[in-house]
Parts: C-alpha cells; sequence; structure tokens
C-alpha cells in the first residue's frame, strides 16, 4: 500500500497566477509535457559564502543568476551537519527522529522509507543519481528509485587513512556522467539527482579558480565554491542548449555548510551552529516565482516542494510542507531542527539539538545555548541566562517537536557492507562500524563546547598520522585519555596508529582497553580481532569474529573472515558452509566469489562456476570474479575461454596482478611470446614482491635473447622469496645465461643451486 500511495497523482494541475518571468534561462511555462526535475546538492556550502547571500568575495555568477530568477530561501536549515542523515532528509522528507540515519558510515535509509526518486519514479520518470563521495555509495541505501545511479568507488583508488570522506570524485567527473545520461533520452521527463562534493575538505580547487583566491583555508574554500558554480553552469547551459531547461524545474541545495573555525570548530559534525547548519536553497523554474524568501524553511521541505510543482500527491509519512506558499507571500511559521549524534557516537560526549524560528536559536546541551542570529550572526553572545523565558518557550518547542517527528523503533542496525570495503574503512576514526548499546544509555555527558578542544587534538592526530608523524600522533590521542579514558574512540585510534607503525601488541592493548571500557563496541572487537589475525594468533582472531557476529549477527563481515581463516587452515568445506550462511546478509557477488574460490580448492568445478556466473551476473564489474572464472576453464583445459576471462579480469581489476600472470602463462602456451611478456611485466609492476612472477619475466625475457633484463629478473625473483618450486627454474635460468655470456664457472654455480633447489623442493612435496 506504501508503495501505491506513492505513485499517486494529483490529476490537476497547479494552480495558476505565478509571477511573470524574467529574461534568461527560463523564459517561460511550458506546457508540452511533464516537468522535469534537476535536484543538485553541494555538499559542505555555507549559505553565506554565495554571492546571492550577500557574500561580496564569492565568485558563483551560474548561483547567483538561478537565485535572482527563482525562489531564495535566505533562512532555510538542513538537520545535520553531516552527509547522509542529511540527504536521508532531502529524499524522505523526514527528520532523523523518524528515517533514523544519525551518522555515516554506519546507518543506511530502510527500505522502508518513500523517497522522492521512488515517487518520480513510479510517475513514469527517468531517474538518475550521480554522487561524488562514497559516503553516499549505494551500500547506505540512499539509491533507492533511481533507475541509474553513479557511484561505483573503487576503495583501491584512494588513501582511506583520510577518512571516509576521502573517497570522493571531482564534480567534473559526476556532471560527464550526468550529462552523457541526460542526452540518451530526451523525449521522457527526467528526475536527476546531481551531487557536487568539491566544497568538502581537503580543499584543492583547479586552476584557473585556485589562483583567483587568497592562498589561504578560506580562500582555498571560496575556490571550490567557484569551480562547483561552474560544473553547475555545464549543466544548466547543456539542458539550454537541448531545449529543456524551460520545461525543467532547478533545485539547488547544501546538505550541511562548513565551520571554518568558528567555535573551535574547523570542518563540520561536531556543533549544530549556524556555520553548519544553515544552508542555501534555491528553487528555480516553470511555476517558480522570482522571489527572496526570508522564512525559516528546512531541507525538509524540498522534497514536498518538488511534488507540487510535477503535481504529485506527497506521501503520507512526509513530515516537510511545501515552499510554494511562501512564493505567494503567506507565511507558515516553519520551526527548523537540526542535531549531531557524532559526539555522543564516536566520543561519548553529548549529542546536541537546536531549533530555530528564523531570528532566534536554541540549542540543547549540558548548558543549553540562546541565540539572536540576526543580531548576532556568528552566534558569539548566548542569551540563554538574558532571556530565560525565550529559552524555557524554545526548549519546551524542540522537546515536542522531536516527539511528534520520532517513531516508536529500536536504534537502527548497520547495514552489512562487503568485507572488502569493511577491511578498508576499518582504521577510520570517522567510521563507526556499529552503535554500540553504551552509546545509547541516558547519563550524563560532557558539553562538547568543553570538549572541543580534545576532540580537534585527535583530529590533528589523523593528520599526523596521515603524514607519517605517527609518535606524535600517539602523544596527542595520549593526551586526550588522560583526559577522558572513557573516550573508546581514542583507545580504537590509538590501536590503529599502532597497527600502522607495525606495534601490533600495542595495539592489541589498545583494543582491549576500548572492550575495557565497552565490552560491546562491535568496532573494538573486530579491530582486535583482525589485530590477532595480523599477529598470527589465528585462535584468539576467530574467537574474536565469533564475537563480532554474536554483537552482530546481521553484520556478514566476521562470517567471511571466519571463512578465511577456515581457507588457511585447508577447511575449505567448512569455509564454504560458513560463507553461505552470508550470502543475504552481506554484498552478495563478493560472497559468491570466495565460496567459488573455496569450491575451486576442493574441484567443485560445476559448483564454483555457478557461484562465479552469478556472481558477474549481479555485478558485471566483480573483482576476481572473471579470474576465477578463468581458473576453472582453465582446470578442464579450456585454454581460450580462460584467456578471455584473465583478459576480462584485468579491464575489471587493472590493479590485480594475478589476471595478468595468468594470462601471460597461457598467451607463452599459445605461442604469443611477445604478449605473454607485455604481461609478465605488468604482474611484477603491479607486485613488486613477486618472486615468482619475476622468475617467469626472466625466462621469458632469455627466450627474447635480452639476457641483462633476464639476469636482473631472475636476480630480482630469487631474492622475493619465491615459490620453493619455482626456485630451481630462477638458477637455470642465470646458468643458461652465463653459459651463453662464457662464464662457464659462474654457470656451474647456478646449476648446482638449481639442482640443491630442486631436490629440497622434492623433498617439501613428499613430507
Amino acid at each position: 500500500m506504501r508503495r501505491l500511495v506513492a505513485a499517486l497523482v494529483v490529476v490537476a494541475g497547479l494552480a495558476a497566477g505565478w509571477l511573470g518571468w524574467q529574461q534568461g534561462w527560463f523564459g517561460g511555462l511550458s506546457t508540452s509535457g511533464p516537468r522535469s526535475v534537476l535536484l543538485i546538492s553541494v555538499d559542505t556550502l555555507r549559505a553565506d559564502r554565495l554571492g546571492s547571500y550577500g557574500y561580496q568575495a564569492a565568485s558563483t555568477p551560474v548561483l547567483d543568476g538561478l537565485a535572482a530568477r527563482g525562489l531564495r530561501f535566505e533562512q532555510a536549515a538542513t538537520v545535520a551537519p553531516l552527509t547522509l542523515p542529511a540527504h536521508a532528509s532531502l529524499f524522505s522528507g523526514t527528520f532523523p527522529t523518524f528515517h533514523g540515519v544519525r551518522d555515516n558510515g554506519s546507518f543506511y535509509v530502510n527500505d522502508s522509507i518513500t523517497t522522492l526518486a521512488e515517487v518520480m519514479q513510479a510517475r513514469g520518470y527517468r531517474t538518475g543519481g550521480f554522487v561524488g563521495a562514497f559516503v553516499l555509495d549505494r551500500r547506505w541505501g540512499i539509491a533507492q528509485g533511481f533507475d541509474h545511479y553513479f557511484d561505483g568507488f573503487d576503495l583501491s583508488n584512494y588513501d582511506m587513512a583520510a577518512g571516509l570522506d576521502a573517497a570522493q570524485r571531482p564534480g567534473s567527473e559526476v556532471v560527464d556522467h550526468a550529462l552523457s545520461w541526460l542526452g540518451e533520452d530526451s523525449d521522457r521527463p527526467y528526475f536527476a539527482w546531481v551531487h557536487l562534493y568539491d566544497p568538502h575538505s581537503p580543499y584543492t580547487p583547479p586552476e584557473p579558480y585556485r589562483s583567483r583566491f587568497p592562498a589561504t583555508m578560506e580562500g582555498a574554500y571560496d575556490a571550490e565554491i567557484a569551480a562547483t558554480d561552474a560544473q553547475i553552469g555545464r549543466l544548466l547551459d547543456s539542458l539550454q542548449a537541448s531545449g529543456r531547461l524551460d520545461n525543467t524545474i532547478v533545485v539547488v541545495v547544501a546538505d550541511h555548510g562548513e565551520s571554518l573555525g568558528e567555535h573551535g570548530e574547523q570542518q563540520h559534525g561536531f556543533f549544530v551552529y549556524d556555520a553548519a547548519v544553515r544552508i542555501p536553497l534555491i528553487v528555480a523554474g516553470p511555476g517558480v516565482p522570482a522571489r527572496a524568501v526570508p522564512d525559516q524553511v528546512r531541507i525538509v521541505d524540498v522534497m514536498p516542494t518538488v511534488l507540487e510543482l510535477v503535481g504529485a500527491a506527497v506521501p503520507s509519512d512526509v513530515q516537510g510542507v511545501s515552499l510554494l506558499p511562501l512564493g505567494r507571500g503567506e507565511e507558515l511559521e516553519l520551526l527548523g531542527f537540526s542535531e549531531t549524534w557524532y559526539p555522543r557516537y564516536h566520543y561519548g560526549w553529548s549529542e546536541l539539538t537546536a531549533v530555530r524560528n528564523g531570528q532566534f536559536k536554541f540549542i540543547a546541551a549540558p548548558r543549553r545555548e540562546l541565540y539572536d542570529t540576526q543580531a548576532d550572526p556568528g552566534e558569539l553572545n548566548d542569551l540563554s541566562a538574558a532571556n530565560p523565558r525565550m529559552a524555557d518557550a524554545l526548549e519546551r518547542a524542540l522537546r515536542d517537536m522531536a516527539a511528534r517527528t520520532a517513531i516508536a523503533a529500536k536504534p537502527q542496525a548497520p547495514r552489512a557492507i562487503d568485507p572488502a570495503a569493511e577491511e578498508r574503512l576499518r582504521a577510520l576514526g570517522y567510521v563507526a562500524t556499529t552503535i554500540s548499546r553504551a552509546a545509547l544509555v541516558e547519563r550524563p555527558r560532557s558539553d562538547p563546547k568543553d570538549m572541543i578542544g580534545f576532540y580537534n587534538l585527535l583530529k590533528l592526530a589523523g593528520s599526523d598520522s596521515v603524514a607519517g608523524r605517527l609518535d606524535e600522533a600517539i602523544a596527542k590521542i595520549r593526551t586526550v585519555l588522560a583526559a577522558d579514558p572513557e573516550v573508546i574512540e581514542a583507545h580504537t585510534i590509538l590501536g590503529n596508529i599502532q597497527i600502522k607503525a607495525g606495534r601490533v601488541a600495542d595495539a592489541i592493548k589498545a583494543y582491549q582497553q576500548a572492550l575495557a571500557v565497552d565490552p560491546e563496541h562491535e568496532g573494538a572487537a573486530w579491530s582486535l580481532a583482525l589485530a590477532y589475525r595480523q599477529a598470527g594468533k589465528l585462535d584468539e582472531a576467530r574467537t574474536g569474529f565469533e564475537r563480532v557476529f554474536q554483537l552482530n549477527p546481521r553484520g556478514a563481515k566476521a562470517l567471511y573472515q571466519l571463512a578465511t581463516l577456515a581457507m588457511g587452515q585447508g577447511d575449505f568445506a567448512g569455509a564454504a558452509a560458513t560463507l553461505e550462511k552470508g550470502l543475504d546478509l552481506g554484498d552478495r557477488a563478493v560472497f559468491l566469489v570466495k565460496i567459488a574460490e573455496a569450491r575451486l580448492e576442493l574441484n567443485q568445478l560445476d559448483a564454483a562456476q555457478a557461484a562465479l556466473t552469478e556472481a558477474v551476473k549481479l555485478n558485471a564489474d566483480q573483482s576476481m570474479a572473471h579470474y576465477n572464472l578463468g581458473l576453472v576453464h582453465e582446470a578442464r583445459g579450456e585454454w581460450q575461454a580462460a584467456a578471455a576471462e584473465y583478459e576480462a579480469e584485468v579491464k575489471v581489476s587493472p590493479k590485480l596482478y594475478q589476471p595478468h600472470f595468468n594470462l601471460a602463462k597461457l598467451l607463452t602456451r599459445g605461442g604469443r611470446p611477445a604478449d605473454a611478456l607485455t604481461h609478465y611485466r605488468a604482474a611484477v609492476d603491479l607486485n613488486p614482491e613477486f618472486g615468482t612472477g619475476f622468475l617467469y619475466l626472466a625466462k621469458a625475457q632469455l627466450d627474447a635473447g635480452d639476457l641483462k633484463s633476464a639476469e636482473a629478473s631472475a636476480t630480482r625473483g630469487l631474492a622475493a622469496k619465491p615459490d620453493a618450486g619455482m626456485v630451481p627454474l630462477g638458477h637455470y635460468v642465470l646458468a643458461d645465461i652465463y653459459s651463453r655470456q662464457g662464464r662457464d664457472a659462474d654457470a656451474a654455480r647456478q646449476a648446482a643451486a638449481g639442482k640443491r633447489a630442486e631436490a629440497r623442493a622434492g623433498n617439501q612435496g613428499r613430507r
């Protein structure tokens, strides 16, 4: 029934009588068909850094022109200074108290939520989403309702040490893909969402924008905004050139702002001051008047506003309201609601919630705060003691609003993500793998205002770690723990840095201390199990992963690790059985590939092929799927089919050395030595520690007559500890080289070494 309600349409058209159009992009109202919608969300964009919002140093002509032709909302508030919660509210029209997404990386948009994209899709619109950051990857559930969703972040391409937000792509790449999709079908109306991440840290603006602004943090931030403005211009120019802009509703909104050092916060997430929660909101297009609206509005109001503009019914769960009455000069008397649970979930300090009415803003904290944001836009003068009546009234309004928008539900469980991503993300302080029950216990907690210095120390420690200053990072973390030994995240970050420093035993102690504070903290238990595995303490690692699964039975990552341990001990049947349990919990394609590897070891070729075929059907670009299909075909003697699969894997996974190596061996077998040589080189370039690969390369170079290169490759291969069975090859290659050079004594020594290595390999095989 929910889906049917979401798909209902309003038969009657929108009321006529809007204000006239200005000349420019939107020249007039088109009645040729349904209106298309272009929704642009700009990450980390402060409202007061746009020219149309009064910032003199801005270079934002596209957004300023758009604001002049439509509705510009001067007092728009986001629900949270974090990307995923804010976008969950943008697309659902509901507050975090309802949809339950309170943080990045550890929450997901539940399938029961009706999204704007789903409503548009049900009305026959083409729906395409194009995102600039991994934090909005489809695995977090935000892609509901999109026919086409451009994410596809290969985490191996990013330096994840900087945090979850490090996995991003430039706005130019996002816009390229959006324009390609928009050009595929010009007849059907579309709903396109383009997410531009460039203003988010780190601020690395491209030229020519970098040179136009001061070489400061704020200058770089402004330059990023200018570059983003130009990318938005590319979108609008393309639509104008195709004749579709006049019939397109364009909405530009930020998910949150950026503190830029205000109140001691450099970026966002920790506080709910206006620097981080006041956002720009611009709506322009057919049916939209040109007007600056001073009234308080919210990000949750975007969805119902768009639906009214396209003549669609608003789902009953939506808590926002259409803002079109404000365009007619009416009043709505809305209250903005914002929150951040980031201090509580990550550090054990108090969460913050806030309500604003366009003039006054109240922040609920251990020491409450009240600001007149019109007279004091920087929120420097706390009026809570001077004006207790207003503070009391807004505090009551805040409690009432939180109660009215909430649903009676258990704390949301985390979505299981694929083990490869979890492995890459596990060391990030920015990501929590789950929300421990300890974080939900109601007890007195520290006020974030008092802890900002320690928070910044942890951030600086992260920067030190990225720069390789590990001991300095550790010293900073220990300063925080001396002040507050119950900051679990500090213990886990300390453990992560100790791992990076190669001090696994010290890392284990740090993770154990985190679990001493909270025995049910899944993130610490997970990191401890991984550390035990790295230390070679496999029984302890197994116990740890079993504990992780006990803490979170929906999390497939522990099952994946348990299966990996089983395979390492030769228990392939047990590994396959464990992986089967996780097929419906995690990334199915990843688990199918791992199951196939176990089946291959058991020589169950048909079962392995079936699993891999399903994996490729689920995800044509699934890493190692084609490689393992190649192994299946090789085991059957199907050389051409095997080579084709290895070639496919090379395209899908250009950083893997294994498909290059296996393909090179088949090319050698097929009489294509030059092509084989190319792939042998690629294999060792991708894995400079691949001793066996260097020995095969040496043999190929020897056959090609390149004695100098062959000698260097064989010498390097032997030094890199190749497989025992391949050591004789290295010595025999060197013996052949020296013999051809007339170095008979050296050749004899290498030949003798080859025979000794051959004998050792034979003895090991007999054991």
